[in-house]
């Protein structure tokens, strides 16, 4: 399940005693045609740059409602009663030694007799996730990973430090992974007919070494020739890679990078060797992943397949630009932006949080996930706080039922049937930028005290926010503040062109512009585009980490609004008013969506010809508002019907529509050009029909039943 990074810093670290498998306790569509087709242009790349096929993937048409799932093995009488407190999922173990259909069938059969589904859990994570395991009560879960940083103490030249086991590249490792998989999936395919599991779980906190932690891996020789061959589809000649480099390589079986404690070292500004082989290793974990779901789908088409433990966006793998397609679902909690970009770059993926605890605090996080289009959560538990073995709920699982029965009751599964509005504000993903933040970092430690990188963990690394991710992080909330979802663009796209639609562009410290990426800015600049950027110097370096003699940009007027320079020394601070009237002045703004009151952070949908408005009080980090925040107006631009989504029925014509704010729900508006039918049910039992009672403007309706008396 889940990762041991929550998204709150007083959550408690998973701690298990694990089962037998090794767990360590650890499309739609979008709303424009414009944005489908820079959707259906970014999977063929992104598709292209894993070597797997461009295949039309929509995991999320298989995923239609909000799924509540227990990480916990229960009893058959414990299964009874969660359906009781909300619950619409459990977990099943896979097995690394290869799944028994047997053992499988008597895992599986009292989920199904509770009316339960499942998702197979941890079938490989001694591939994925080999640095971050459970291997035995008298080891940490990250056992391996310190063993190596204790190595390098020791022996910084040890080549063995640079030998990641299993490599990711291993066709032989692949291989045998591929079978495992696909026995699991014909084995729990076959269980759950006519139905299929939720999903499968290749690997649980995966990374190229523990979680999100830096290390130079992979130069095992099946990478090391796979870095190669990429290395010659990127360069085309030897001789262009010797000069990009600074090298002097007599050929292509010479070609070997430069470690990070190398690249520290240059005066020159010239980090391409370095650079150029981190983006390998993102790319050889994602085609791995890539791999593994493609043997689930292979059985199955519409089985999906996935990882959990999701990291924010920099080390261990964790590019947003290629693993949105490398999966069909993604568990991982909000941090850094990751579900943004993730969603962003593939509208289709299945994302799911973890929740830890039962207060007003959670309940607000997960509607706010809800807001955020991510369609479960998976309950980490142990013990019998959700239930006992007797079946007698327990104090957590009475804390959530309620909760987790308003998340169930349709609104979320309305949210999700309706098709996210896209915005026309770009924001550039690229990773290069924070793997050259960090390496400048890193160098000023070293010179100020001496400190090393490779001291640095996976825990370092997720809680320490650079100026990349601080600079990703503002652009969300202030662009959230203002109603608007943003359109993501990777380098290549940006050197295609920016699309035409887009009216604002945000660089979000963006050090390494190529000639191409500078150029596309500055076209769009001269068509009347507004370029915000927070870097001093944007395109201070190549696309590959080379210094340039002078900045891309240099003499390109940019906007540095102050809400992304900056934090507000109030976390709950009222949305910025100069970057509402950047966005307004460039034509950017939400259409027809101003709210006055506090902070909120918005949301728009469309479903046919309605409109859905999702409004949602802010908070600071350890605090909820108070009872009563007050009221907040959306003024629209011409009188439309207007109703609350679950709130009394009927609606009411009006052009500027008064909120009262809750402290932890979202408020969702149904703005209508016409009123809505209602919903009609005819007949007795056992047969009913149910209609509506005139032709209605939504595109999609959802119709929650819920059986009382079975």
């Amino acid at each position: 399940m889940p990762r041991c990074t929550p998204s709150y810093p007083d959550l408690p670290r998973r701690r298990s005693s694990p089962p037998a498998c090794g767990r360590q306790g650890c499309g739609r569509r979008i709303g424009t045609h414009m944005a489908a087709m820079h959707a259906r242009l970014l999977a063929a790349l992104l598709a292209a740059t894993l070597g797997v096929p461009a295949g039309a993937r929509t995991p999320a048409e298989h995923w239609p409602d909000y799924e509540i799932i227990l990480w916990q093995r229960q009893s058959d009488a414990a299964y009874a009663t969660l359906p009781r407190l909300g619950y619409s999922g459990a977990v099943v173990f896979g097995r690394h030694a290869g799944v028994d259909a047997a053992e499988a069938r008597h895992d599986a059969v009292p989920l199904r007799a509770a009316g339960l589904r499942w998702y197979v859990e941890n079938i490989a994570t001694d591939f994925y996730s080999a640095y971050h395991r459970w291997e035995g009560h008298d080891r940490p879960v990250n056992a391996r990973f310190l063993d190596l940083q204790r190595r390098y103490r020791e022996n910084p030249r040890d080549p063995a430090l640079l030998l990641r086991e299993p490599s990711l590249s291993d066709t032989d490792w692949l291989a045998r992974i591929r079978d495992r998989l696909a026995a699991h999936a014909r084995v729990h395919a076959a269980l759950a007919a006519p139905g299929r599991p939720l999903f499968l779980n290749l690997g649980d906190e995966p990374g190229i070494a523990d979680l999100s932690a830096a290390w130079d891996f992979d130069w095992s020789p099946p990478a090391l020739a796979g870095f190669r061959d990429w290395l010659r589809a990127e360069y085309g000649t030897l001789d262009a890679l010797n000069a990009q480099w600074g090298a002097g390589f007599a050929s292509w079986g010479a070609v070997l990078p430069e470690t990070t404690d190398a690249a520290l070292a240059r005066g020159d500004g010239n980090h391409s060797s370095w650079s150029d082989m981190k983006a390998w290793m993102d790319l050889a974990f994602a085609r791995a992943v890539a791999a593994g779901r493609d043997a689930v789908a292979a059985t199955d088409p519409a089985l999906l397949a996935g990882i959990a433990g999701g990291q924010a966006p920099g080390w261990g793998g964790w590019n947003y630009a290629l693993l949105p397609h490398a999966v069909d679902v993604l568990e991982t909690n909000d941090l850094g932006g990751n579900v943004a970009v993730a969603q962003g770059f593939n509208p289709g993926l299945v994302t799911l949080s973890t929740s830890f605890r039962a207060d007003a605090r959670e309940w607000h996080r997960l509607w706010r996930q809800v807001m955020r289009g991510m369609r479960g959560t998976i309950v980490w538990e142990e013990g019998d706080a959700v239930v006992a073995a007797d079946g007698t709920p327990g104090p957590r699982g009475l804390a959530s039922a309620e909760r987790f029965a308003a998340l169930r009751a349709g609104i979320p599964a309305q949210l999700l049937a309706s098709e996210v509005e896209v915005g026309a504000v770009g924001i550039l993903y690229a990773q290069q930028d924070f793997r050259l933040r960090w390496l400048l970092d890193r160098r000023a430690d070293w010179q100020r005290d001496g400190a090393s990188w490779a001291a640095r963990g996976a825990e370092r690394e997720h809680v320490e926010e650079n100026a990349w991710r601080a600079a990703l992080r503002r652009s969300l909330r202030a662009l959230a503040q203002q109603g608007v979802t943003p359109r993501w663009l990777t380098p290549a796209m940006l050197a295609a062109g920016v699309p035409a639609a887009l009216r604002v562009l945000i660089l979000p410290h963006a050090l390494a512009l190529g000639d191409a990426e500078a150029a596309a800015v500055r076209d769009f600049a001269a068509r009347g585009g507004v370029v915000v950027a927070d870097a001093a110097e944007p395109g201070a370096f190549d696309a590959r980490g080379r210094r340039r003699d002078q900045p891309a940009l240099v003499g390109l007027p940019l906007q540095r609004p102050e809400i992304l320079l900056r934090d507000p020394a109030d976390a709950e601070a009222a949305p910025h008013q100069a970057f509402a009237a950047l966005l307004r002045d460039a034509g950017a703004a939400a259409p027809d969506l101003h709210f006055d009151g506090p902070a909120v952070e918005m949301r728009s949908w469309r479903n046919g010809a309605v409109r859905l408005i999702g409004v949602q009080r802010e908070v600071g980090a350890d605090r909820l508002p108070v009872a009563q925040p007050g009221m907040a107006t959306l003024a629209l631009a011409a009188p439309v019907h207007a109703r609350l989504l679950g709130g009394a029925p009927g609606m009411a014509r009006a052009q500027r529509v008064a909120v009262q704010l809750d402290a932890v729900l979202p408020r969702v508006l149904v703005l209508s050009p016409a009123p809505l039918p209602k919903p009609v049910m005819e007949g007795e039992a056992p047969a009913f029909r149910f209609f509506l009672d005139g032709p209605s403007p939504a595109a999609a309706h959802v119709l929650r039943v819920e059986l009382l008396d079975p």
